[in-house]
């Protein structure tokens, strides 16, 4: 069974590699690739820490160190290319200070995994994520219009759906603390009531709604396998392959908004 879930999990990563391997060629940004860059760096922050922590907990270890030397490589390549990009001062100081802290996260995240470094580097990850988390608001302030939130709500559902992954095998891994606890809640709630938020846009074309339906039935199944965690039984395995699908398909519907027409309705 265990060489099933490795199987799937190897695939299902592969398939997400692919994936992001599809923007990281250089490329003349704009407003809306910008952002969806930006927050496509949240997620990272978040997939990075969750990678390192499957190597520590021996659970899919090959597939989880190629994700984790792929999303180091992506993460230097855009912050690179928002750095170039950046329209003003502020995104420019805010970029600065990502860049910073990223370089004390990464030294960090590619050292050997060690239980007792778990939760610094959870923490050293909760700090990139802010910064990033800074520069994604500046750009959508930036943007001026609806079509900016919708990229910026989308793209943090990539984040959330590895940071629930991330603190679910934190807690598999019996890591000790209380913060862990109400972090996985309210990441859970947050992705819930987003979901909700982008199901409702106007903005929405037919295949934007199609698809979310398919998040949302997959989020449904997800709750599910979480719900076990009461009972004290954790299902690392498939919760990592149902999380990577959620990214996948999350990271395709951010990329659908960028194409949107806004039709000019006032921001919420």
């Amino acid at each position: 069974m265990r060489s099933i879930f490795n199987v799937l999990l190897s695939l299902v990563i592969f398939s997400s590699l692919l994936t992001f391997s599809s923007f990281s060629f250089a490329e003349e940004l704009s407003i809306d690739s910008a952002l969806n860059k930006a927050g496509r760096q949240r997620m990272l922050s978040q997939r990075i820490v969750k990678s390192y922590l499957l190597i520590g907990h021996d659970v899919a270890i090959e597939t989880a160190q190629e994700q984790l030397d792929a999303s180091v490589a992506l993460f230097e390549e855009q912050l690179e290319e928002l750095e170039e990009f950046s329209p003003n001062k502020a995104i420019s100081a805010s970029l600065e200070d990502i860049r910073g802290q990223w370089n004390h996260f990464r030294r960090a995240a590619i050292s050997k995994p060690e239980k007792k470094k778990a939760l610094a580097i959870i923490q050293e990850g909760e700090k990139t994520l802010a910064l990033c988390e800074t520069t994604v608001k500046l750009l959508e302030k930036y943007s001026g219009n609806q079509k900016g939130k919708l990229i910026n709500i989308s793209g943090r559902q990539r984040m959330l759906s590895q940071r629930i992954g991330m603190l679910y095998t934190a807690k598999s891994w019996n890591l000790k603390s209380d913060k862990l606890d109400q972090s996985f809640k309210q990441a859970m709630d947050e992705y819930d009531q987003a979901l909700k938020f982008l199901t409702s846009s106007k903005l929405n074309s037919a295949e934007i709604n199609n698809a979310l339906v398919k998040v949302n039935s997959q989020w449904e199944f997800s709750r599910s396998g979480f719900e076990q965690m009461e009972s004290g039984r954790y299902v690392p395995f498939i919760i990592q392959v149902t999380t990577e699908s959620m990214l996948k398909k999350m990271n395709k519907i951010t990329g659908m908004y960028e194409t949107v027409v806004d039709k000019g309705l006032a921001k919420n």
